[in-house]
């Protein structure tokens, strides 16, 4: 091959970070492993990445070029941005939204921000080398942005239930809703209202645990509960959000293909943790009970010189609800101009169902949205792996540039994407799989950077005992009798809650076996 004709897509990668890698698959950049023995014949990419903090500049061939991307690793100072991409960890998150003071745990970093900060810093060194950047569209043409509210289903109230589903009525369609087998086991009638609307789990006992085969158990058998009644579940999220790599081995080992906890990523494109086959579908992290359960913000604003001291009854709920509704829609709106997917969620419970106006009046202000995908958690997964499947190439011919793709189906409408800069692009339909344009022929569109709502932190590490409570995997959810086996962790436990529920240590521990519901089948 010709120097002259080598490929400007898809890169090629030497040795280089995983963080790297997600991080391209995320924003729809085609790559390939360098070939180690490359044949005269093989068709080759112009730009070859490599990271000098772990090996030298590799060997290239005529017309290649090395892009070093260990500069790019302080693109996210003072952490280590490739590092950053792959922490799991969570930490608490802080928002001061007017006088209220948010709190959730999160992931440790807002990845969002440090993905865009090394894929701006590589954009500018590819063009800057006499390259481009272009991308698969994050969505089918035409779309420019996907709707999508997530309702977790913790708790079991019939008018809060009712009213959740009358609020939703002609958007189910971008809904999606994830179940506690424990809070619906013994309502049928209301399973059967969820017939038809796209159902995942949300494990038995709503709750987390450490224990492989605690969390194995406790899944199967939330979705045992939706199986019997009629209900083939689709994905599953975790209570409170959390995550961790144990959890994601159970999710595999029970064949379940998407999940979304905030503990490992949120307001995110979607991506594969450690190379898995379940697909993280990061949200946004702040719902409505987070505002219905606030304190004061410790520091009042200048305009508020009297505020009263910490307490949920020192602001009336009338002014939380408004607070949360011009939160979410400046986040929607604010998510929508910068192509960002507006994933939502909440809770009927005590939330949802007693403001059902809230939710109705966002889902149809988002929903008006131009080139906006009203879509489901399943459908957009159907999309996403869709989407990883398509192989690009892009050769430079004369002024124009040519695009080829290769896919197994046509299932999705494809685009692509051609930027300029940081918030100027241009999208273009793939009606065949072969396209030819010249860049300057083509209409520009302005992408605005994601706009803050509100100030947010990241505390520091847990103390000692949050640290230690965690360990033990301290929790009052599970019933006594079903905390069992014999590690230091579950003895530890139990002890715990004898101690907090005034049962004497030393009591004998029932063997009593766990009901016939607690099957570790997934088969519906």
């Amino acid at each position: 091959m010709a120097a002259d004709t080598a490929q400007l897509l898809p890169f090629e990668l030497a040795r280089v970070p995983r963080g790297l890698r997600l991080a391209l698959a995320q924003e729809g950049i085609p790559f390939r492993d360098m070939a180690a023995r490359p044949e005269p014949s093989d068709e080759y990419g112009r730009f070859v990445l490599f990271d000098s903090h772990m090996e030298q500049c590799p060997l290239l061939r005529p017309g290649q070029q090395a892009i070093d991307i260990g500069i790019l690793r302080k693109a996210a100072a003072p952490d280590d941005a490739f590092e950053a991409l792959e922490d799991e960890r969570s930490a608490t998150g802080t928002w001061r939204i007017g006088p209220l003071e948010l709190r959730e745990e999160i992931a440790c970093h807002n990845k969002l921000a440090v993905r865009q900060a090394v894929m701006n810093g590589l954009r500018a060194m590819i063009e800057a080398a006499g390259g481009i950047w272009l991308r698969l569209a994050p969505y089918p043409f035409p779309y420019r942005s996907a709707l999508c509210f997530r309702i977790d289903y913790d708790e079991y109230h019939p008018g809060d239930f009712r009213r959740t589903l009358e609020a939703i009525d002609g958007f189910e369609h971008a809904t999606s809703h994830y179940v506690s087998g424990a809070a619906y086991e013994k309502h049928r009638e209301a399973l059967a209202l969820l017939h038809g609307l796209d159902v995942g789990s949300h494990g038995y006992w709503h709750h987390i645990y450490r224990d492989a085969d605690e969390n194995r158990r406790n899944i199967s058998r939330g979705i045992d509960v939706l199986c019997r009644a009629g209900i083939e579940p689709q994905g599953f999220v975790s209570p409170h959000g959390r995550f961790h790599a144990g959890l994601l081995r159970v999710l595999e080992s029970l064949g379940i293909g998407h999940s979304s906890e905030f503990g490992l990523a949120y307001d995110e494109l979607p991506f594969f943790p450690r190379e898995s086959s379940v697909l993280q579908l990061p949200i946004h992290p702040v719902c409505l009970g987070l505002f219905l359960e606030a304190d004061h913000a410790a520091t009042p604003h200048k305009e508020q010189p009297s505020s009263p001291p910490n307490g949920k009854t020192a602001i009336t709920e009338r002014v939380r609800i408004d607070l949360a509704q011009v939160h979410f829609r400046r986040t929607a709106r604010s998510r929508y101009l910068a192509g960002l997917p507006v994933f939502l969620y909440g809770h009927p419970t005590r939330r949802i169902g007693r403001y059902p106006w809230l939710i109705r009046g966002l889902l149809q202000e988002i929903a008006d949205y131009p080139a906006i995908w009203p879509v489901t958690f399943t459908q957009f997964v159907e999309w996403w792996k869709f989407r990883q499947a398509v192989r690009m190439s892009v050769w430079q011919r004369g002024e124009a540039l040519e695009v080829c793709i290769r896919s197994s189906s046509k299932r999705f409408p494809l685009a692509v994407e051609y930027c300029r800069g940081e918030q100027h692009f241009a999208l273009v339909p793939m009606a065949t799989n072969v396209l030819r344009f010249s860049p300057d022929a083509l209409a520009y569109e302005r992408r605005r950077p994601i706009v803050g709502q509100a100030s947010w932190r990241i505390d520091p590490a847990q103390p000692l005992r949050q640290r230690l409570l965690r360990w033990i995997d301290w929790e009052r959810v599970t019933p006594l009798e079903e905390i069992r086996g014999r590690s230091v962790r579950q003895v530890a436990k139990r002890a715990l809650r004898r101690l907090r529920d005034g049962r004497p240590i030393a009591a004998r521990e029932t063997s009593k076996p766990i009901t016939k519901h607690a099957s570790t089948s997934t088969t519906c």
